[in-house]
């Protein structure tokens, strides 16, 4: 009995139904199949090898388009993080003043006081030692706001150990005393004091533009009694920071393109559409967490997650 299909095929083809019938002319016709059932493989082979060439070719052309056009949406990415940051630091440079304008106040009435009482033989050692203890104060605040923005536009792609309660820290040292001269209440929560590993700058980059977003809001609605409340907490599996506002919300038709790029819903004087997207990638991309928003009854909630 036939083992081979092909050759029981071949066979049957020549007219051979057993080898104890082969005759020399059944056989040469079996020699024939053969060789034509060999030719007819050899050149399916060929055809398919080909188009594994053709189809490997492609392929190669599609990853290197892939790459290119990866390379090409960094390239993108890496522009537009720059302009945001070019955009933040404009408003940096502003906060800077507002920052430096009261302690700088304080240290010109303190050493005119000073000059006064010398001036009027008014002459008091203990006043004077707290008058100076007093400026070393400011000028040491002075020199602290330095750090903070020299630190927060510092490079910086190694991760370090931080809590999203000292991050907010740092970020209302910068930011704070500029809200709060427009008359808007900041409300802090700070529940969640669990460490983690991120690129700290980043995330001060993120925290800054959701507050200032929220202040925008805040101010070109011309909101009474104005707050915003930075809120920390945990659940079982993850840590959360929400900053949210009473500034009515966003409208609900954007809420879906929120996070695209040159998007914005500010005054075109004032939006660059870059802050959230970049904040986004930042978060998902960077830092291996979540960035969403939403709607509360009061104004616009957004939401940073990172999982434990």
């Amino acid at each position: 009995m036939c083992e081979d299909k092909l050759l029981c095929r071949q066979l049957k083809k020549a007219g051979i139904n057993s080898f104890e019938s082969l005759d020399k002319e059944k056989f040469e016709n079996l020699l024939k199949y053969v060789e034509q059932s060999y030719k007819d493989h050899s050149d399916t082979r060929r055809i398919i090898e080909h188009s594994l060439d053709i189809a490997s070719q492609e392929m190669r052309e599609v990853v290197d388009d892939l790459e290119q056009a990866h390379k090409e949406v960094d390239k993108k990415n890496k522009l537009m993080f720059q302009q945001s940051r070019l955009a933040q630091m404009g408003e940096m440079i502003s906060m800077i003043a507002h920052q430096w304008r009261q302690p700088l106040n304080m240290i010109s009435v303190t050493t005119a006081s000073i000059e006064f009482d010398l001036l009027f033989g008014k002459f008091d050692k203990d006043k004077l030692i707290k008058a100076t203890n007093k400026i070393a104060s400011y000028s040491q605040h002075l020199s602290d706001t330095i750090d903070d923005f020299r630190n927060f536009f510092r490079p910086n792609k190694e991760m370090h150990k931080t809590s999203f309660c000292e991050e907010v820290k740092v970020v209302l040292s910068i930011i704070g005393e500029s809200i709060t001269a427009k008359n808007i209440k900041i409300i802090k929560e700070l529940n969640c004091r669990s460490e983690f590993y991120v690129y700290t700058n980043e995330l001060k980059h993120v925290i800054i533009n959701l507050i200032k977003n929220a202040e925008d809001a805040l101010v070109e609605s011309s909101v009474k009694d104005a707050w915003i409340k930075i809120k920390t907490y945990r659940t079982e599996d993850k840590r959360v920071l929400e900053i949210s506002d009473n500034g009515g919300g966003i409208a609900k038709e954007n809420l879906e393109n929120i996070f695209d790029p040159y998007f914005s819903t500010k005054l075109k004087r004032s939006g660059t559409g870059l802050g959230l997207y970049m904040s986004k990638i930042i978060i998902e991309e960077h830092c291996n967490g979540e960035l969403s928003v939403t709607n509360d009854e009061y104004g616009a909630v957004f939401k940073i997650v990172f999982p434990y």
